[in-house]
């Protein structure tokens, strides 16, 4: 059943242009969650809800995944794609602002998913810093910002200041008396951090 879902979401994803995990990402993504067993995730840019249906299968018991989609066809979408899973019920999927949201929601995260808007990550970070439990794990997406991130010099002005971000997240997460770090190069590249606090 799933993997029918997952072939109906990817059809989809490609004929909107809509940026969903890569192929080339998902058993570095999988294995990740699998290993952990999160019970408390929170996303941020649901998209159409493929990451979050990746993830839900490893679940610890009484897990629950929130996911934070800001474009309302998106989120939309996202909605109609859980509907049709058999994890309806332990995914809460939110429309809305995904920073204010880091700074609002509760916690506490053992899994945060970062992979809406790039430049925002370091905020969304700083935010949840207090509201993860000990050991958490940070997985971020697209750290190579097609491959922007490692120009050196003058960067495209429209790409300015989401590349100057990332690289202040990257410092953060590199921080290693807060994280500790591993960049892999899968796919537009992903960060996967676990906290020490």
């Amino acid at each position: 059943m799933m993997e029918a879902l997952f072939q109906d979401m990817k059809a989809c994803a490609r004929e909107r242009n809509l940026p969903i995990l890569r192929d080339s990402e998902l058993p570095l993504f999988t294995g990740i969650a699998a290993s952990c067993r999160p019970k408390h995730v929170l996303e941020i840019g649901t998209c159409i809800g493929y990451s979050a249906l990746q993830m839900a299968p490893f679940l610890a018991p009484g897990g629950t995944i929130t996911t934070i989609e800001l474009d309302r066809e998106r989120y939309d979408l996202a909605c109609q794609f859980f509907r049709r899973s058999p994890y309806e019920k332990v995914i809460t999927a939110i429309h809305g602002d995904g920073t204010a949201l880091a700074e609002q929601l509760p916690g506490p995260w053992d899994f945060v998913f970062l992979d809406g808007p790039k430049g925002q990550y370091v905020r969304q970070l700083r935010y949840l810093l207090p509201k993860l439990l000990p050991g958490a794990i940070v997985a971020a997406d697209n750290i190579d910002y097609h491959d922007m991130f490692y120009i050196e010099g003058t960067l495209p002005h429209k790409h300015r200041t989401a590349v100057t971000r990332l690289r202040e997240f990257m410092d953060l997460v590199g921080d290693r008396s807060l994280f500790e770090t591993v960049f892999f190069e899968n796919g537009d590249g992903m960060t996967v951090s676990q906290w020490k606090g």
